[in-house]
């Protein structure tokens, strides 16, 4: 019988605690990147054990594949978001908020720029600099790809086995000339799909956002008459009108639904890159349910999923605050030791 190691075993337990409690928690996403990192470690450590067991040669070769192989990845992943950050910015026009992605190629490429750098030059002091400062932005990094990895993984798994609902919800994301984008098309799409598939005891279905101020009407309007113009019925849909981000989406929704005595769980529809982080909020706010991710073009996607990582920081910005702070200080004590001793 095959025996778990002692860590893997716990983050296993802790894993499947998190996710039947309720898989709407960020720690979800952390555990199972832990657990996934402990395994690959372990993976890595068997292989290159046996490797150095037959031939101690060999094995550092395959100790130094691997790295290699890591290591261009990373380089794969930053000329991705490089580039995908290029074409949004060709296609959608220049925005700081839209160079989110090709700022995170480009500082990726840098990092490790600086790392050959100081293997060329054999300097221990900047080698030192860069671990320290490895820290911090190793923290960044784990909480990005453990969002980025179960960000994608929970609404493909509510997407299909997602429970019957009293109510689909879609949630706005603004309109272009008073009329429906390809992006909010998308989702309101995804929310007749899922309707459809619960036809045997129909939801009612929400379309909720409210008038900004380039808008000629409010979002929910807007989006139930996309739905009635092709052919939805117009007692099924009912548009919430007054909310102006994620949050009063499903908070005004939700008051919306209780108005009219609908008080089972909900199925939020919105983009895939935005739907872990609304599946987030509607935990915090008390709202049974999960929600689920409608397609997003491939070059807009990097960015919006930072985005949202962006704002998910935010949301625990006292904690995340903290937790950054403790990892940037012995870097900020080894820039100061430098200067004192220059």
């Amino acid at each position: 019988m095959l025996e778990l190691p002692g860590g893997v075993a716990i983050l296993l337990v802790a894993l499947t605690i998190s996710v039947t409690s309720d898989p709407r928690k960020m720690r979800t996403a952390l555990y199972l990147l832990a657990l996934l990192s402990w395994l690959l470690m372990t993976v890595v450590g068997l292989t290159v054990g046996a490797a150095d067991a037959f031939d101690p040669r060999l094995g550092g070769y395959t100790f130094l594949a691997l790295a290699v192989l890591m290591l261009g990845t990373v380089v794969a992943l930053a000329g991705f978001l490089v580039v995908t950050g290029i074409t949004l910015l060709r296609r959608e026009g220049f925005a700081l908020s839209r160079l989110l992605g090709f700022g995170l190629g480009v500082g990726m490429l840098g990092y490790i720029g600086l790392w050959v750098a100081v293997v060329a030059t054999a300097s221990s002091q900047w080698a030192a600099g860069l671990l320290l400062l490895g820290l911090p932005l190793g923290y960044l990094g784990f909480g990005f790809v453990a969002f980025l990895l179960y960000g994608a993984l929970y609404p493909a798994v509510m997407g299909r086995r997602g429970r019957p609902v009293a109510a689909v919800v879609v949630l706005g994301s603004g309109l272009i000339g008073g009329k429906v984008p390809p992006l909010l098309a998308s989702r309101i799409r995804r929310g007749r799909a899922l309707y459809d598939k619960f036809a045997d005891r129909p939801p009612l279905l929400v379309t909720s956002g409210g008038q900004g101020p380039d808008e000629p009407v409010p979002e929910g309007r807007a989006m139930a008459e996309f739905l009635t113009d092709d052919g939805f019925p117009q007692e099924r849909v009912v548009a919430e009108e007054r909310s102006r981000n994620t949050e009063q989406n499903l908070a005004y929704s939700a008051e919306l639904l209780a108005a009219r005595g609908i008080v089972g769980p909900i199925a939020a529809v919105t983009n895939n890159f935005h739907a872990f982080r609304a599946a987030l909020l509607m935990r915090r706010l008390g709202i049974a349910g999960y929600s689920v991710g409608s397609p997003t073009a491939r070059y807009y996607w990097p960015t919006a999923v930072i985005r949202e990582f962006i704002a998910v920081l935010r949301d625990h910005l006292v904690l995340n605050a903290i937790l950054l702070g403790l990892t940037c200080l012995p870097f900020l004590v080894y820039l100061v030791s430098l200067l004192v001793n220059r």
